[in-house]
């Protein structure tokens, strides 16, 4: 009975070791860290025409870890699911779309913003919507698990909302005209105009400007204060800067 009790207890304080992400000692020992980000997200992270995974926050978390000769390790997640693999150890951080303010879970925290960004409406080229009073009545559409629609609803109450579980649906439902207007943020915005060939336009109202982070478990403060000063120094030698002109300058 005491053998059984034993090989309980062994197998519950394994699973417990593995229910958390990597601390940091563990990650600059095993020389990897795992990284969660989504595959359809461009230009923050996608998959290109070559079948490569590319994108800013890619760059941004291969020049941070390339200080500490530290591999990156890429693995998708989705609006559903991303906290829940943070939280049981699937990932060791998270990036791509992570805003501070959209959290609600304690055991989530964040590093300092890297990237800020302006919450706006994008609609069709050919729609007669040309400010939020228009919207009134208007299905409009969002990713599910954001706050978009929630700080759109803050100015404009009067929209019948939808949301979506990828960016592609959500731009192929507003090419159909199954919605009239998509809130996102500008740069993701701009990028679909590019790319559809002027399909779509932005509004000039801003509905509120977003802060991105990267995104740890509440246990791994070490990792995220080094983070943090990964980042400071990619800022101080200009490849912060190179890689944002990389993706967003030359558009």
């Amino acid at each position: 009975m005491y053998i059984c009790i034993m090989r309980v207890f062994i197998i519950l304080l394994l699973l417990a070791q593995f229910s958390f992400t990597k601390s940091l000692e563990k990650v600059v020992l095993e020389e990897y860290i795992t990284v969660g980000v989504k595959y359809d997200y461009k230009p923050f992270s996608f998959i290109n025409n070559e079948g490569r995974l590319e994108g800013f926050d890619i760059d941004l978390i291969k020049s941070m870890m390339d200080i500490l000769n530290i591999r990156v390790k890429f693995v998708e997640v989705s609006s559903n699911n991303k906290e829940k693999m943070l939280l049981d150890g699937k990932i060791d951080i998270l990036l791509t779309d992570m805003i501070p303010q959209e959290n609600k879970n304690n055991d989530i925290i964040f590093t300092k913003p890297y990237f800020f960004d302006d919450q706006i409406i994008l609609v069709n080229s050919t729609t007669k919507i040309n400010n939020f009073s228009d919207l009134k009545g208007k299905h409009v559409g969002s990713i599910k698990g954001s706050i978009r629609l929630e700080n759109l609803l803050k100015i404009q109450p009067d929209v019948i909302s939808l949301t979506f579980t990828q960016y592609p649906q959500l731009i192929t439902a507003l090419s159909f005209k199954n919605i009239d207007a998509v809130t996102a943020d500008s740069l993701w915005a701009k990028e679909q105009i590019q790319s559809h060939y002027g399909k779509f336009k932005i509004l000039n109202e801003v509905i509120c400007n977003n802060k991105y982070a990267i995104a740890l478990t509440s246990d791994n403060i070490k990792l995220k204060e080094k983070i943090n000063l990964l980042f400071e120094e990619i800022s101080n030698n200009n490849t912060y800067e190179n890689i944002y002109k990389k993706w967003f300058k030359a558009k």
